[in-house]
């Protein structure tokens, strides 16, 4: 199969879950096509993206999203859980505030001993947020350098744990979209064990 009908199928079964969530329709705007090519792209396998619709199609409480992009933070979220190695049944309703996810952040900064390459890349990013830097710039940046900031006996330990996560998805993936989700559920499984929240999944 090439990657062209890969991608369209890709956006079509969102397109298709969206249009059964709305009960009508639905042609994605190019904002919302954006979005999808973005979750494909980051390797979010289609699979992760269907649960994430069906779970909003089946909410009681509230309105249905007006826009796909209302759920891109859950989709990230879903996805997160699931190359955690955690069941992704559940798809959080509620995000944290900003204030307790650099609240987070500051602990695991006292947590880290002087000198480290994690407290000074932490120190760093925290000074940069003060200063007003985006959430999604600072989330970027330590998804950047954590790898290399971390104990190596730490970064070790969590690239078996995702290779493990992984190994059901490999079959499905070229070795690109699977090098991309590598990396990206690694970063996520330190951000974890190190209780590094997404500023960007904050409100």
């Amino acid at each position: 199969m090439s990657d062209d009908v890969s991608d369209r199928r890709y956006i079509r079964a969102v397109e298709a879950a969206w249009s059964k969530v709305l009960g009508r329709p639905a042609v994605v705007s190019p904002r919302e096509f954006e979005a999808i090519d973005g979750w494909r792209r980051r390797g979010i396998p289609l699979t992760v993206v269907l649960e994430v619709l069906a779970a909003a199609g089946k909410r009681r409480s509230g309105r249905t999203p007006r826009a796909l992009t209302a759920l891109a933070p859950a989709v990230l979220e879903a996805w997160q859980v699931v190359a955690a190695g955690r069941s992704a049944g559940t798809v959080p309703d509620a995000w944290p505030a900003r204030s307790d996810a650099r609240r987070a952040w500051e602990e695991a900064l006292a947590r880290c001993p002087e000198g480290k390459p994690l407290r000074v890349l932490l120190a760093r990013l925290l000074s940069e947020e003060a200063e007003g830097a985006a959430a999604n710039d600072l989330d970027a940046a330590l998804d950047h350098s954590l790898p290399g900031a971390v104990p190596r006996e730490m970064l070790a330990l969590a690239k078996d744990e995702t290779a493990r996560a992984l190994a059901g998805f490999r079959r499905r993936m070229s070795d690109e979209e699977f090098e991309k989700t590598f990396t990206r559920a690694l970063v996520d499984r330190l951000r974890l064990a190190l209780a590094l929240p997404r500023l960007a999944l904050s409100h």
